[in-house]
């Protein structure tokens, strides 16, 4: 379970690296109120994970190991995880907006309703829960089969690993301010989050191929 939680962790802050909606609004808020409400909104937009990956992987365990379901969509994970490299890749830089900077909200929920209106985290966390219950390392299944505790495991490892990423974010913000604006739209960080995902569609695609 341990291993499970730190690889979905892992996945889920390599992933929140992407810049997006929630990732801007943690820097505009720590950058027009405070470290504290930048915080804040870090942990309301984590949340939403749980839901999305708990809903996830709860619909994908309720199909029996056996079926012929499993072989379709073991090849599911493969074009879901391609679109996200591809979409990372052309991804266009994004500017922070000074107008919404200096505007005052309730910073918790502002990351709720941020976080919760990604609907491409349902597809995202499917095909990263298919991909896990493939894996092995060494003679140890990720995701053991027929313990329902791996999905709670799975769900909060997503929340975590993007709470820890938004923490990141908050910290180098504090630190360096409008600096930390030019690296979020480097498109270093593009490249290496497409590399990321494209990597992960490669190794699904051996692991289906020589099953």
């Amino acid at each position: 379970m341990l291993l499970l939680f730190l690889l979905v962790s892992s996945i889920s802050f390599a992933g929140s690296i992407h810049p997006g909606t929630v990732n801007l609004a943690v820097v505009q808020t720590t950058l027009s109120q405070s470290r504290r409400a930048g915080l804040w909104l870090a942990f309301g937009g984590s949340l939403p994970e749980i839901a999305y990956s708990s809903l996830a992987a709860g619909g994908l365990m309720l199909i029996p190991t056996n079926s012929s379901w499993m072989t379709v969509l073991a090849y599911a994970p493969i074009p879901v995880l391609l679109g996200a490299g591809f979409a990372a890749f052309r991804q266009k830089p994004v500017v922070l907006n000074e107008s919404v900077a200096h505007t005052r909200s309730l910073p918790f929920w502002k990351g709720v309703a941020l976080g919760g209106t990604n609907p491409q985290l349902l597809p995202f966390w499917s095909a990263v829960w298919l991909y896990l219950s493939r894996a092995t390392i060494g003679s140890q299944m990720v995701i053991p089969t027929g313990q329902s505790a791996s999905q709670w495991v799975f769900a909060l490892g997503t929340a975590a690993g993007a709470f820890g990423l938004l923490v990141v974010v908050v910290w180098l913000t504090d630190w360096q301010r409008q600096r930390i604006v030019q690296y979020l739209n480097g498109p270093w960080i593009n490249r290496l989050t497409g590399g990321f995902f494209m990597g992960m569609a490669l190794w699904q695609t051996i692991q289906v191929l020589t099953a």
